[in-house]
């Protein structure tokens, strides 16, 4: 979700300083209560309209790890996710678990299945 802009966000501290309440603020505005409330507890604590850095970090594969992924990938399809994990690191540098690769590649729209549709291989019930 983007944060509220720093033009609404001062709007929404005038209107405050006029008296209503942080309810009819955030229908004025079309925010939520608690957007209004939060703002003015950031202002009083900082002293700054400036919404805070967005949470978590940045991804490991990115850019051209990314691109030699995909390479990898249409070089070697059958390949298991360890081996996917393992060969990034001669070429870019870049150390990921099995985790990160894996939702790496479902970021990137890649499925690691190994065969194609076809029927289970087994007899009925003995």
């Amino acid at each position: 979700m983007k944060p509220i802009s720093v033009d609404l966000r001062a709007r929404i501290l005038e209107a405050l300083k006029e008296g209503p309440s942080s309810l009819i603020i955030a229908k004025r505005f079309n925010v939520g209560a608690s957007s209004v409330r939060k703002l003015r507890t950031q202002m009083e604590r900082t002293g700054s309209l400036e919404p805070g850095a967005a949470p978590g970090r940045d991804r490991l594969i990115q850019g051209k790890a990314e691109k030699r992924l995909r390479e990898i990938v249409r070089e070697y399809p059958d390949a298991t996710l360890n081996v996917y994990r393992e060969l990034p690191l001669d070429a870019v540098g870049v150390a990921v678990s099995e985790t990160t690769m894996w939702r790496q590649l479902e970021r990137m729209d890649i499925t690691l299945k190994k065969r194609p549709c076809e029927r289970p291989n087994r007899t009925g019930r003995t």
